[in-house]
């Protein structure tokens, strides 16, 4: 179901975070455009700022932010029926990107006051929606290190020493995957389990991106200990043959839901920038047309 801008009632309605690196540029756009009513909101409260949005009836509403920001308005608003419309302003800018949406602030602002909203799915972990990826394993151990090195260095050279302090350590946990009858339980010794929304493609060039023939669901990929030498392998094989060429060592798979159990109690888990200690079994699952999100037209699979 789609909504024409001619049918919003009133100004739309743009959630800024005052601190966030591209703020003052993305502010000053929107101020001077008559279509837009700007609320510079700190995040500790933009949940509640949502909600209260909605409440009042609006129809659609604009957030500026990285993915987690953008995560956080999406998760106050699932099955609401209100419009996100999304203005970047992170690092990545995933969910932006798999979706056509421009990363340029000026020519995503025009297409949140003109653009149309279609439904995208959306990803549960326990609680905790994410519209991109979520991981549990190396992953995780790389964002808490690179963060922990931000303080010290820029972004980049903060990465790349991440990773190879993850590759010293590298993490080792076992892992009991239950795909509620749509395939075998499995059981691993894994380094990562990576969880997105939508099929990713493998191939050469394009790893990790959506096509318009993913298919939708949760896309399960299950990367085993293999050690310092396997890994190393591994992500040669990926970046110079395509990941496809290395599913005889990845396990890969897509399904609607799925039960992650860990031998601990809890575990740390990462879900579109966001890291937090979750309880033990971790419960998966993809709601379809969750999100009515602005953009050119559905990204990855039938809608």
């Amino acid at each position: 179901m789609t909504t024409p801008n001619t049918e919003l009632a009133s100004r739309i309605p743009v959630l800024v975070n005052p601190r966030g690196g591209s703020a003052e540029k993305v502010t000053d756009i929107l101020k001077a455009d008559a279509r837009f009513v700007v609320h510079e909101t700190d995040p500790r409260v933009l949940t509640d700022r949502v909600r209260a949005l909605a409440a009042d009836g609006v129809k659609r509403i604009a957030v500026s932010g990285g993915d987690g920001t953008v995560t956080a308005v999406a998760a106050a608003l699932c099955g609401t029926g209100v419009e996100l419309a999304v203005i970047p302003g992170g690092t990545f800018n995933h969910l932006a990107k798999d979706n056509g949406i421009p990363t340029d602030p000026a020519a995503a602002a025009e297409l949140a006051a003109t653009g149309r909203a279609h439904p995208i799915d959306a990803g549960r972990v326990n609680e905790h929606v994410f519209l991109n990826t979520s991981a549990v394993g190396a992953y995780v151990s790389f964002v808490r290190t690179r963060e922990r090195l931000e303080g010290w260095m820029p972004y980049w050279p903060a990465s790349i020493l991440a990773g190879l302090q993850m590759l010293a350590r590298i993490p080792r946990f076992a892992v009991h995957i239950d795909a509620s009858g749509e395939l075998p339980a499995r059981s691993y010794r894994a380094c990562l389990v990576f969880v997105s929304v939508g099929e990713r493609d493998f191939d050469k060039g394009v790893f990790g991106e959506r096509t318009t023939e993913s298919r939708r669901g949760l896309h399960v990929i299950v990367v085993p200990n293999v050690g310092l030498a396997g890994l190393s392998r591994l992500a040669l094989g990926a970046v110079f043959r395509g990941m496809r060429a290395e599913l005889g060592t990845v396990d890969s798979f897509v399904v609607d839901r799925c039960r992650i159990e860990l031998r601990r109690r809890r575990g740390n888990v990462s879900f579109d920038g966001e890291i937090r200690a979750l309880d033990a079994p971790l419960r998966y699952s993809v709601e379809r047309d969750a999100v009515q999100l602005v953009a050119p037209e559905p990204i990855g699979g039938k809608r």
